[in-house]
This record gives C-alpha cells, structure tokens and sequence, in this order.
C-alpha cells in the first residue's frame, strides 16, 4: 500500500507542475491530486492507531565499518501520532490545488514567480506536515523535498518559456524561481536544527560525514550547532548545489520550449 500511495503522490505532484504549465494536462493533476488524497484515507482505514515515524537526513559517509563512501541515512527525530491525522494533512493541500486549477480553467498562467512558488512553498508546508503527522516514511523520505520542488521548477520553467520576452528574461525567472522556491526549506532546516524540532530538515546529530571535495571524513569532525555544520548541511545543499542542479536540467527545458514557440517550425 505504501508504494502504491507514493507513485500517486509522485505522480500528482509532477501532474501538477504539468498543469501549471500546460492546459491540457489540467484535469489529469486534478484527478491524480484527488485520487492521491483518497488513497490516504483508504490506507488510513486498513491502519488505524497511532503510527511512529523516525525521519532521517541522508548524506554521504560510511556506513558501518564500510570503506566505501556510500549514502547514509542519518536519524534526526521520532514523532508518534494518530494516523488520521497525515492524510487530513495531503487532502488539505490537493484540495486547494484542484480547486486552482479548476478556477484557472483554460487560462493561461503568466508569472513564472507565481502559483509556481505557491506550488512549491505550499508543497513544501504540505510536506513537513505529513511529517509531523507521521506519515509513512515512503512518503516524506528520502529525496523527499525534490518530489515536488522539481516540477514546481518545471511549471515556472513552462510558463516562462511561454511569456518571456527575451532569452535574458527566460533566464533570470527560471534561476529566480529554482533559488527562491527553495529558500524557506533552508530557512526552516536552519530554525529546526538550531531549535532540534526534528523532520528531515533538522541537521542537529548529522556529524559524520564525509567532505564532498576531498571524499574523507572531515578531521576535525563537524560539531553540532556549528556554522561548518550548517554551511555543507544546509547552506551548501539548498542555496548552491540543488540550485544549480536544477537550474541547468530546468534551464534546458525552458530554453527548448522557449525556441519552439518563437519558431515553430
């Protein structure tokens, strides 16, 4: 049940980032996000009580008494709660997106910097609530904000390429988006790791792990709380790395989409 509730939710928040960019693909996000949140209140019925979720932030190191650097999933908190309450926590964001997309209809949308951001940072909300919630840990973990943040910057990459005027324009809305739709995950991993809130984003009790530079672990070894720790665990990975990953795969869907339109044929 598990795996078939996380190809829905992949499936509806790709769906989405579709729908945001493109008409046609409107009712089919509309009917994922529904039979999504459906899916939840079905596997909360086959799994009533209370469900306990611990969270872990994966990052390179070595696992065990392993001499190769592999990816480790490194435990940041424990929270117990009732599972109805996670999938209130899906049905509350897929019901304000279908009702968007239904509002919005045939029309276009035109401000890359707009429901594509609200897409990204409500998903991003949507997402820390599940985990607060308890949700399986399929859902939530691991690659777990580049789910949504991914076609969020698919859907700001569409509709700029649709509306930009210019290839310098196409260029600064689809960086400003990338960087901007994940700026409040680096904002929130940086007050839960100093507050230790727990979730994915709480960074606190990652200490070893190996230097990406030089594939060592660091000497000496990260301290928790420190800015050291906190410039490769967040700073790093949120405002540099993923950025300009996805800026370029974005990026070249934009600019393809942006000379098809000018010259279509």
């Amino acid at each position: 049940m598990d795996a078939l509730l996380l190809c829905l939710h992949l499936a509806a928040w790709l769906a989405l980032g579709l729908g945001l960019g493109l008409v046609r693909c409107r009712p089919l996000a509309i009917c994922l996000l529904g039979a999504a949140a459906v899916a939840g209140f079905a596997h909360f019925a086959l799994d009533a009580g209370e469900r306990t979720l611990t969270t872990v932030h994966t990052f390179a190191g070595f696992q065990g008494a392993d001499q190769e650097v592999s990816m480790v999933p490194f435990p940041t908190g424990t929270v117990t709660a009732p599972a109805w309450q996670w999938p209130l926590a899906y049905a509350g964001f897929a019901i304000v997106w279908m009702l968007v997309l239904w509002w919005l209809g045939r029309r276009d949308v035109r401000r890359a910097l707009g429901l594509p951001l609200a897409f990204a940072w409500s998903a991003t909300a949507c997402w820390l609530g599940m985990q607060a919630c308890a949700a399986p840990a399929l859902l939530v973990q691991p690659v777990g904000l580049d789910r949504f943040l991914w076609p969020a910057g698919l859907a700001a990459a569409l509709v700029a390429a649709a509306h930009a005027r210019s290839f310098a324009s196409l260029f600064v809305q689809v960086g400003c988006a990338v960087m901007l739709g994940r700026l409040p995950a680096a904002v929130f991993s940086k007050i839960a790791s100093d507050q230790r809130i727990g979730t994915v984003l709480d960074i606190s009790s990652v200490r070893d792990i190996v230097n990406p530079m030089t594939q060592m672990q660091f000497d000496p070894p990260l301290q928790s709380g420190s800015s050291q720790q906190q410039f490769w665990l967040i700073w790093l990975e949120h405002v540099i790395f993923f950025p300009a990953v996805y800026a370029m795969s974005l990026f070249g869907i934009a600019f393809g989409v942006w000379m098809f339109r000018r010259h279509p044929q």
